[in-house]
């Protein structure tokens, strides 16, 4: 499965830690925004690893959590949903907006295949600093490339380069991220703290 191979959806042993995931996820959700301590806890237990500073929004839901790997600084709105029978690989400051979905996960396009339960799952990666609108939705295979923004509503089926904005379904590059979508925001907090420091 975690390999890209065909194989059964409905096998016991994934069937067994779907089942893992799911009481992870839900004792997850029902957590106090307050209880930092044990909401670190149960991310450790839940993902293949997990850097510092990352923040949940309930309610998270995924398939086998051992396949996502969260980077630090990374910050997951409301109601994501991650199918991870492939890995799910998100980096450093990623913020992702609310209802998302990950989707490494495809089902048979053959309709006996499927009704038997075949399916295919292929790795996402989200690379470093990227930010994805509220309801985008990213399919297996995709690669998204460092800084760049998918607007609200995409549907991303193929890469994306670093340091681009794209949009639509299919997701498409509009344009390039450059020096001209600074807003000076970084100038305004520097002249703040120095005044403060006078």
């Amino acid at each position: 499965m975690v390999a890209g191979e065909v194989y059964e959806d409905s096998h016991p042993e994934i069937e067994r830690k779907r089942a893992e995931a799911k009481r992870l996820f839900v004792a997850y959700n029902r957590t106090d925004y307050e209880d930092v301590e044990r909401r670190r806890e149960l991310m450790e237990q839940l993902f293949a690893s997990v850097g510092e500073d990352v923040f949940i929004e309930p309610n998270f839901r995924c398939e086998m959590g051992r396949n996502i790997t969260i980077g630090s600084h990374a910050y997951i709105n409301f109601d994501c949903v991650m199918l991870d029978n492939a890995p799910i690989t998100i980096g450093d400051y990623v913020w992702i907006a609310p209802m998302v979905g990950l989707f490494a996960t495809n089902h048979a396009l053959d309709f006996e295949e499927r009704k038997a339960g075949a399916c295919q799952a292929k790795p996402i990666v989200i690379e470093d600093g990227v930010w994805l609108g509220g309801h985008v939705t990213v399919l297996g295979g995709v690669t998204i490339g460092r800084g760049s923004v998918i607007g609200a509503g995409s549907v991303v089926t193929k890469d994306i380069p670093a340091g681009v904005v794209a949009v639509g379904n299919p997701a498409r590059v509009i344009r390039p991220i450059t020096e001209a979508d600074r807003t000076g925001f970084l100038e305004r907090i520097a002249a703040r703290d120095a005044a403060r420091n006078e």
